[in-house]
């Protein structure tokens, strides 16, 4: 076992052997007396352990030394493993102050002031100052943080050569990938320090890229308290001044290929691309990692007063146009795909008014600055990532499981969650802003595309989880729609669904409710009571009711939910169906309830009015309904009510 350092070890290692030699020398035996001819009487000795002063010949060493010593003031030893835990498991507190008597290695022995005697007993042993192992761990691990930290900071002195300074980049860059190291430089308020070292390094190639690298590393943790409004600024910084950086500057070759080396060894290797791996990469994507940390308020103004969004929806753009330009089996078409959806995914993070830091003001602020940024330059790139993504999920498409091959499942696997990362952020942002609403429906390509989308993921392979995922966040998409603009309504009644079909895109919307519905009666029916409704009344559903579950229904919807698993998806697809057509009766029931009601099971809207307390009742006991899906559901709930019978 290696030294272990410890202000309560002797200097020298001790093993048992050495240990019984001492305790023999220091017991007198009669024999010993006896055998002392030029000695009269008895013999009197003395031993003193402690506080004890000896002159001792040292003799100096003049030959050649080691420029770096290994010998520290804390005392060193060599740990009798053994010995060590092989003693008793009563061990010194030193919380409680407190002292063990036992035989164990590196204790002292007292003996009294008293004449020795050969039949004397044994001397007990009385243990001090001693810890456990891991407590020695503790302090190796801090002495060698303290020696990495003392040398790096002089590394990083702007007066150094600047080969050094990238060795110390590169080397503290490699010792954050270690979690115990990143702990200690948290604690100990090292960044502050490192980073005012740093300020230079955005005009500095090979320092621009290794300080980017370390903000990457510090980011993947959870914790963002080191975050403050001097590293945002420096994070941006280093993208600007990024742009005039040499690509064939030696120090900076070097410096990136040691950067990808460590990336390889000790990060996800799917993150970075090396053809594309540049210090605007690395810092975006250290956004991507602080955005779901849920940044305080002030952080998240910064990012946007200091033009970070504009850099991140600049990039999406960018990506978007790059996409368009590979192959469906490219390899950097998945690479570059994947990261679009992270940059979208972040800005989805900063608009969220869900998140735990934000209040709504604030995202409310977010999400309009990034809807309306450069006349909605969001909104092209997502609708042409979205054309691009149903193109590719419709060529080779798998009619069914076993007829693809594991490469191009991963593949649509990954267009599909690319179509729900859109959808998602398209949901937050159209939520009650008839603007932006406006704006999106304008699009004809892109309304369009959503019914596409929706026939595409009805035909594929994929799991109903997955169908649901998908299917639900496209509805909820259409439900904002047509809720928040006042025309839209008319284009499902009279719009034919896309692709040459000739079916009106509201008699789709129809067949997908009785054919989901029709799927959650036939689960549904093999239950001994329905999962929802025991206690659901018609009267709750008045626009004057203020009726709030109660235990017993909370119980009851705690058993249903346990026995919905297998058909709950069918039946939310059918009540974000009927949302839809409900809402186009709100708006002009008298011109069209004859149309909708032809499309209902047995020609009446008892079902509809069914599903839709069923679906109340569920987003009511989960919480999931904000004050204004409330009210509108209240109201169209009475209006199916009054529509039934």
């Amino acid at each position: 076992m290696s030294a272990r350092r410890g202000i309560f070890f002797n200097s020298k290692a001790r093993t048992n052997e050495k240990i019984n030699q001492l305790t023999t020398t220091t017991t007198i035996s009669n024999e010993d007396s006896s055998s002392n001819t030029n000695q009269t009487g008895t013999v009197k000795k003395k031993i003193i352990l402690n506080h004890t002063k000896r002159a001792m010949n040292k003799t100096i060493y003049s030959g050649p030394r080691k420029i770096f010593s290994t010998n520290y003031k804390a005392n060193r030893t060599q740990l009798n493993h053994k010995a060590f835990f092989g003693g008793d498991t009563d061990e010194y507190d030193i919380d409680n102050n407190q002292k063990t008597t036992m035989n164990t290695l590196h204790s002292k022995t007292i003996i009294p002031n008293s004449k020795t005697r050969a039949n004397s007993q044994q001397i007990p042993t009385v243990v001090s100052n001693f810890r456990q192992p891991t407590t020695y761990a503790e302090l190796d691990e801090t002495q060698s943080y303290i020696d990495d930290m003392e040398y790096l900071l002089a590394g990083f002195q702007p007066g150094k050569v600047l080969g050094d300074r990238c060795l110390s980049a590169i080397k503290f860059a490699e010792l954050c990938t270690k979690e115990s190291f990143r702990m200690h430089i948290r604690t100990e308020n090292a960044l502050e320090r490192i980073f005012n070292l740093l300020k230079d390094a955005p005009d500095v190639p090979s320092l621009n890229i290794c300080t980017a690298f370390v903000l990457y590393i510090l980011s993947s943790d959870t914790l963002a308290s080191e975050m403050n409004p001097d590293i945002i600024h420096l994070m941006l910084d280093l993208i600007k001044k990024s742009a005039s950086i040499n690509i064939d500057d030696h120090e900076y070759k070097k410096t990136k290929k040691r950067i990808l080396e460590i990336n390889s060894n000790s990060l996800s290797k799917d993150i970075f691309y090396e053809q594309k791996f540049n210090t605007r990469d690395i810092i975006l994507e250290t956004f991507v990692n602080i955005s779901r940390n849920n940044l305080k308020e002030s952080l998240v103004d910064v990012i946007r007063t200091s033009h970070g969004f504009d850099l991140m929806i600049d990039e999406v753009y960018n990506k978007v146009q790059d996409l368009s330009n590979y192959d469906i089996e490219s390899p950097p078409l998945s690479h570059g795909y994947r990261k679009v959806c992270r940059y979208i995914n972040m800005l989805e993070e900063f608009s969220n008014e869900n998140s735990e830091q934000l209040s709504r003001s604030h995202s409310d602020v977010n999400r309009m600055y990034i809807a309306q940024y450069k006349q909605y330059s969001l909104f092209h790139s997502l609708s042409k990532l979205l054309d691009l993504s149903i193109v590719w999920l419709q060529k080779d498409l798998p009619i069914n499981e076993s007829s693809t091959t594991e490469n191009n499942s991963n593949i649509h696997h990954v267009f599909r969650d690319g179509c729900k990362t859109i959808m998602s952020i398209l949901v937050i942002v159209t939520s009650d802003c008839e603007i932006i609403c406006d704006r999106l429906t304008s699009d004809d390509q892109f309304f369009s595309n959503l019914f596409r989308l929706l026939v595409t993921i009805e035909k594929s392979s994929f799991s109903n989880e997955d169908k649901f995922d998908t299917l639900a966040l496209t509805l909820n998409l259409l439900i904002n729609l047509v809720q928040n603009t006042k025309h839209i309504y008319k284009h499902l009644m009279q719009q034919n669904m896309p692709g040459g079909s000739s079916l009106k895109i509201y008699e789709y919307l129809g067949k997908l409710f009785c054919e989901q519905e029709s799927s959650a009666a036939r689960a549904e029916s093999h239950e001994e009571n329905d999962w929802m409704m025991e206690d659901v009344d018609d009267k709750e559903f008045d626009e004057q009711s203020d009726t709030v579950p109660t235990n017993e229904s909370g119980a009851t919807f705690n058993r249903a939910l346990q026995k919905a698993a297998g058909h709950m998806e069918n039946t939310f697809v059918a009540a974000f169906s009927g949302v839809i057509l409900a809402v186009i009766l709100l708006r002009d029931q008298a011109t069209y309830v004859s149309q909708i009601r032809e499309l209902m099971p047995q020609k009446k809207f008892d079902t509809m009015a069914f599903i839709l307390k069923k679906f109340f009742v569920f987003m009511q006991m989960s919480h999931a309904f904000t004050p204004s899906g409330v009210k509108i559901l209240e109201e169209i709930i009475s209006m199916v009510l009054s529509l039934c019978g």
